[in-house]
């Protein structure tokens, strides 16, 4: 059971009833979002679905060493001589690790199998780092001849492994934007009708020119990377992770970022971590997570609320900010100020909505700290409205945190997390994009792709890009998530799938078998010594767009700069 399952079985027992005409008919005269959630609460109580849930999921899972050592026996398993699956086994250790009892010795025997696989594996800097957090958890002296047998081999051969990959430091290609300094200068806001707010540059831009290097507001990890990567900073570090003391779903790269989660976000979260999991999605996630990142930004309700309901903090961007006084408030106004399009959604699309939010805010509120930091009627419905607002623009306004695309077995973690990006949340969609997001950690780089001239608009793609989805899916995706036609030049002109893509005889091909191997092998230094190549060649034939020579050369200068930036899974380099 998900959300949607609770949203479409309601729908169907109004139907059934035949009370689904005075239903919407009473939904769509309230004026306020607050008081159109409240109404379907008061609804979800009436037909007993707030109790069933609570019935049904579990809100947050208990440590429990008996857990614990039946994942720990999984990833011994998994270790074994004839196995020797390193992942499974360290992602079953991780999970270990999260469900010990605090002060138990499974705690430390979890981190201690993890520096088993580390030393089998040649990861021997992580080994130690394993050893000693085995150590400070107690382990047991019946075991501690193995652990110490391991710290001195390791100690031993510590310098004989390599040193991690440092990523490209990618600068920007032209002067700081004035009004905001993450941005080149030649890029300008524009504003129309039929178009919205979008991005020109005032000057041409070649391939490879880096244009933009956003950090997020806030962003959150995604649920099946909970045992791989902190939740904090979003890091891979599933080597050395720590767990969070109260909840078996969440882990941290180091006791700094176990402590800002604890003061912030994750005192919310925690309690209900495991409902959130089961029941919501991405876009939910970020919704929630960017609610409660502007809840910390003041000391009570009472002045978000005034600050919020300023008119000069209403409907604001990026270009509207001081960056001369860049207060995490003053980085909330560009992400309050992102649009909603309700006046374009349907009652049904408002209905399911307003149910989604009501199922959230009713747990979050009635299960956590959150209740007491609302206090009265007044913060529980501003908290409301916030939070159905973000459930509105995060749809079309946040960024999933991608990897590399791999070919292999680990496409899987193609994705860790979701962003919350003023500045790219201006850029509009192509189904041809001309520009091109790569992530260094949640720190967005904005590459072009194809030859922009000044005046130009500046295109990501949302994705539905025309080398992958046919016309009609692209435009059935956007019309359904977006709320518009698309009619960029790939669904103007019908452009062709990659399997369809003409080859130009007047265009050479600038990649091989080499290129391919070398770049589904992650090799760093071919990467840095070819991506010029791929840049200069998708420049100079820019007008025999598309082709296959073209798009293949479009992937080769995707996959080099994510490997510049390291942003391929250890999984996939080992």
């Amino acid at each position: 059971m998900d959300v949607y399952d609770v949203s479409d079985d309601l729908v169907k027992k109004l139907n059934d009833w035949k009370l689904i005409g005075i239903i919407s008919g009473k939904f769509n005269e309230l004026k306020e979002n607050y008081s159109k959630v409240n109404f379907v609460e008061h609804a979800l109580k009436d037909f007993k679905y707030m109790e069933k849930i609570f019935l049904n999921v579990t809100l947050r899972e208990n440590k429990c060493n008996k857990r614990s050592i039946e994942f720990r026996m999984l990833g011994n398993e998994q270790f074994s001589l004839k196995n020797r699956k390193y992942f499974q086994a360290l992602e079953l250790y991780n999970k270990s690790i999260c469900f010990a009892e605090l002060n138990s010795e499974h705690l430390s025997i979890g981190y201690a199998n993890r520096s088993a696989v580390l030393f089998e594996w040649k990861r021997y800097r992580e080994c130690l780092a394993n050893i000693e957090l085995a150590r400070k958890a107690n382990y047991p002296e019946r075991l501690r001849h193995k652990l110490d047998k391991r710290e001195r081999d390791c100690q031993q051969l510590v310098q004989q492994q390599a040193p991690d990959i440092v990523p490209y430091d990618f600068k920007m290609s032209f002067e700081p934007h004035a009004q905001v300094p993450y941005i080149a200068n030649c890029l300008e806001l524009r504003e129309t009708p039929e178009e919205g707010r979008f991005i020109v540059t005032t000057r041409d831009l070649v391939v490879g020119d880096v244009v933009a290097q956003e950090q997020p507001f806030c962003s959150t990890l995604l649920t099946p990377m909970r045992y791989i990567r902190c939740a904090t900073c979003k890091e891979e570090r599933y080597l050395t992770l720590i767990p969070c003391d109260n909840c078996c779903s969440v882990m941290f790269c180091s006791e700094q970022c176990k402590q800002r989660a604890n003061s912030t976000f994750h005192k919310y979260e925690c309690p209900v971590i495991d409902f959130l999991h089961r029941m919501f999605n991405k876009i939910h996630g970020i919704a929630l997570r960017t609610t409660l990142s502007a809840l910390d930004l003041f000391d009570s309700i009472e002045q978000l609320m005034a600050y919020c309901e300023q008119p000069h903090n209403q409907h604001k961007c990026v270009f509207d900010l001081d960056f001369g006084q860049l207060t995490s408030q003053e980085h909330y106004r560009a992400i309050h100020g992102m649009v909603t399009n309700q006046q374009l959604r349907s009652v049904s699309d408002l209905f399911q909505r307003s149910v989604v939010c009501a199922v959230l805010k009713h747990f979050i509120i009635e299960y956590t700290p959150l209740k007491e930091f609302l206090g009265g009627e007044d913060g529980r419905n501003f908290f409301t409205d916030l939070l159905f607002r973000h459930l509105q623009t995060s749809p079309s306004n946040m960024h999933g945190i991608d990897l590399v695309e791999q070919v292999n077995e680990t496409k899987d973690d193609q994705s860790h997390s979701s962003g919350a990006y003023p500045f790219l949340s201006l850029l509009n969609h192509s189904c041809a994009p001309n520009t091109l997001r790569i992530y260094e950690g949640t720190k967005a780089h904005l590459f072009v792709l194809r030859p922009i001239k000044a005046g130009e608009v500046l295109y990501d793609n949302y994705g539905s890009h025309f080398a992958i989805f046919s016309r009609k899916q692209r435009q059935d995706t956007l019309s359904m998530q977006y709320r518009f036609n698309c009619k960029c030049e790939a669904c103007e002109l019908d452009y062709p799938q990659f399997r369809q893509m003409p080859h130009k005889s007047t265009v050479p091909s600038v990649n091989d078998e080499t290129d391919m191997k070398s770049l589904g092998a992650y090799n760093y230094e071919f990467a840095l010594d070819n991506y010029n190549k791929y840049c200069d060649f998708l420049t100079q034939f820019a007008a025999a767009y598309p082709c296959e020579q073209i798009s293949s050369a479009e992937e080769c200068l995707k996959m080099a700069l994510h490997i510049m930036v390291d942003a391929v899974p250890l999984k996939a380099k080992m």
